[in-house]
């Protein structure tokens, strides 16, 4: 190594800019990194992150959609569970008949036509109709669809029609048509199983 300075004292200056630039040039061509190629790696792994970042909200909204649903099933089971408390499992016209009279007579109307229908099937319950025609003051007819609207089974009054009886009648009796609707949970439909 000594040798190498000793040769090296002898150049001149020109001589010793001359092979200071060819060696300059040779570790520039050869080793020399302009970082261009840690340029690069940063922009891929910038890129990864963006994608991963990406991938981050979706999966956040997808938990987020997934803590919603969990919460709506939540709510729709208690609703459930309430509607199932107040239906019965087993309901038929005559019981419908039954509490028309006792609803009829807490109302003070007259009752003069009960007639059942069929039922309608629901997804969840079973709707038990029953056609009433009813004669009283409006206040009485009033008083009916309350009571049944606020039974506590669940049951309401709909298609009604509510008439004026004839201009000689003195009482000014009104004639009431329409429908006393029951309801009951639905069978629970039976599982098929699809060999294949």
């Amino acid at each position: 190594m000594n040798k190498f300075f000793e040769t090296l004292a002898t150049y001149t200056y020109g001589k010793a800019f001359g092979l200071g630039i060819l060696l300059c040039a040779a570790f520039y061509f050869t080793l020399y990194d302009d970082g261009s190629a840690l340029q690069a790696q940063i922009a891929g792994i910038q890129q990864q992150v963006q994608e991963q970042e990406a991938k981050k909200k979706d999966t956040d909204a997808t938990l987020k959609q997934v803590n919603e649903m969990r919460e709506k099933l939540g709510r729709l089971s208690q609703q459930y569970q309430e509607i199932s408390r107040r239906l019965p499992t087993v309901l038929f016209s005559i019981d419908i008949n039954k509490a028309i009279d006792g609803f009829a007579r807490g109302a003070g109307v007259s009752v003069k036509i009960k007639k059942p229908t069929e039922n309608i099937k629901r997804e969840v319950v079973e709707e038990v109709p029953v056609d009433v025609t009813l004669e009283g003051s409006y206040a009485q007819l009033a008083q009916f669809v309350s009571l049944v609207s606020s039974s506590e089974r669940m049951a309401r009054v709909k298609n009604i029609v509510i008439t004026e009886q004839s201009d000689a009648d003195p009482t000014k009796k009104l004639k009431f048509e329409g429908q006393v609707v029951g309801y009951k949970l639905a069978p629970e439909k039976e599982k098929t199983e699809t060999a294949q």
